[in-house]
C-alpha cells in the first residue's frame, strides 16, 4: 500500500512546473502529514535529508509500528 501512494505522490510531483514547485522542505512536510499524527512525529524524528529518504523511512517506520502491534497482540493474548 505505502508504495503505491509513493508511487502516485511522486507521479503528481514531478507534473509540478520547475517554477511553481515547492520547495524540498514543503514537499516534505506536505508528505509526512498525509499520515496519522503518531505516524507523522515518528516519520519527522527521522529527520530524513531527501523525499526519497523519507519515502525509504516511512517503510521502516511501517514495519516496525506492525512489529509492535504484533508484539501487544502476543502479550494480550497470553493474559
Amino acid at each position: 500500500m505505502l508504495p503505491d501512494f509513493n508511487k502516485r505522490f511522486n507521479h503528481i510531483y514531478s507534473k509540478i512546473p520547475a517554477e511553481v514547485k515547492p520547495t524540498t522542505t514543503s514537499t516534505k512536510l506536505t508528505y509526512a502529514s498525509a499520515f496519522d499524527s503518531n505516524f507523522y512525529l515518528l516519520l519527522r524524528e527521522r529527520r530524513c535529508a531527501t523525499l526519497a529518504d523519507m519515502q525509504d523511512a516511512v517503510l521502516e517506520v511501517e514495519s516496525n509500528i506492525m512489529a509492535v502491534e504484533k508484539l501487544k497482540g502476543n502479550v494480550d493474548r497470553r493474559r
